[in-house]
């Protein structure tokens, strides 16, 4: 195999001619030279290497009374696939896609904790191996992207899964998955994942100051500020499910989940009849049809929902507020009694709008992540 020396450009050049061309079908060098403000033999010798290792491929080209068309180049989006995946204590859910980030297959499981850690790992790799399953392809997985309710990165009680099932600490996600399927697997917070799915193809795609809420089996945002990612310290900048609203609702020590999730996501649904499985939706439902109680305490955990927004909006002045999870919780109405709270605090008000990507969310993050590690090993491939 002959082996090209691209010119030393730097990654972050040789990533914008590799985005430029799979962004623009059919683009041909000298264009790119142009857009890209580099000299044609530095464009030409990083395009031989992309060919030759078979990133891209050449289209042909045309012959026409003008003369002959500059070569056209193509983008290789079936190089490899990646695999996203949202690991939830009642669910997983996850989609398989190419380079382009076109998701191929869905495929998602109910999850049940009767047989512990080792149970709900076996129903991820259940919904893993129906992708793979599913591609029915020989085209190699490259990443793995997980997105997990937990404070990835720290070992401690801040997981959900940890408050379910004890033997939860003793999972190593990352290394389990590269032992089953040697592949790299990146774990990261759902709700982060979900973020960057906004951003990717939601409503948070041409905004740079983004709250966005989760709201289902559990509570907490995240939120770009001025185009960036806000992470805090322990990456936990966002975690608004521990919110305490009066110094009365303190116990004695740190409870994970947190009082706030805990109040609006269990404790007060439980105020009608003390039903168990009774969700948002359910009580929405209950309400809409002339039961009073339920139309109480749903409008209590939506103003309890619209002062932590309220506040956080406060603290990060957002352009848009995303309210995603159990999205279909917030109906026009409850939409409407938010703004109304947000009116009353903030001395500006961001658009507040309910997510149109709902449950996929976190899965097209998911896909987002995989890709930029999928396109830092292209990349080394490259320099080989």
């Amino acid at each position: 195999m002959k082996v090209y020396n691209p010119t030393d450009i730097g990654d972050r050049n040789k990533l914008s001619i590799l985005h430029t061309i799979k962004n623009n079908d059919g683009i041909s060098r000298q264009e790119i030279s142009k857009r890209l403000h580099l000299s044609a033999p530095a464009v030409s010798n990083n395009v031989a290497a992309l060919i030759e290792n078979g990133i891209i491929y050449e289209t042909g080209c045309d012959d026409t009374s003008l003369g002959r068309k500059p070569r056209q180049l193509s983008y290789k989006g079936d190089l490899y696939y990646v695999i996203s995946v949202e690991l939830m204590p009642k669910k997983v859910r996850g989609g398989i896609a190419d380079l382009y980030g076109n998701v191929l297959y869905w495929e998602e499981k109910e999850i049940t904790m009767d047989h512990g850690a080792q149970g709900v790992l076996i129903q991820l790799e259940y919904v893993i191996d129906k992708l793979i399953e599913d591609k029915n392809n020989d085209v190699k997985i490259i990443a793995i992207a997980i997105g997990v309710p937990a404070l990835t990165g720290q070992n401690d009680l801040n997981d959900l899964f940890s408050a379910y099932l004890d033997d939860w600490k003793n999972v190593d996600l990352e290394e389990y998955i590269y032992s089953k399927y040697q592949v790299k697997a990146i774990i990261v917070n759902d709700v982060e994942l979900a973020l960057m799915g906004e951003r990717e193809k939601g409503d948070g795609k041409d905004q740079q100051n983004i709250i966005y809420i989760k709201y289902g089996d559990g509570f907490a945002a995240r939120a770009i500020v001025d185009g960036y990612l806000l992470k805090g310290h322990n990456m936990a900048a966002g975690e608004l499910g521990y919110y305490a609203g009066m110094e009365d609702e303190l116990t004695e020590g740190f409870v994970c989940p947190g009082r706030f999730e805990r109040d609006v996501c269990d404790k007060s649904l439980k105020q009608y009849t003390g039903k168990e499985n009774l969700d948002l939706v359910k009580l929405e439902k209950l309400a809409a049809k002339g039961d009073e109680k339920a139309a109480v305490i749903v409008k209590q955990i939506i103003r309890k929902i619209a002062v932590v927004i309220a506040n956080t909006v406060l603290m990060l002045n957002s352009e848009v507020v995303i309210l995603g999870g159990m999205s279909e919780a917030f109906t026009q109405e409850y939409l409407s009694e938010i703004k109304m709270v947000l009116e009353k605090v903030c001395p500006f008000v961001p658009e507040v709008v309910v997510s149109k990507l709902g449950v996929n969310a976190p899965v097209i993050g998911g896909v987002r992540v995989a890709l930029d590690y999928a396109e830092e090993q292209i990349v080394m491939l490259w320099k080989s």
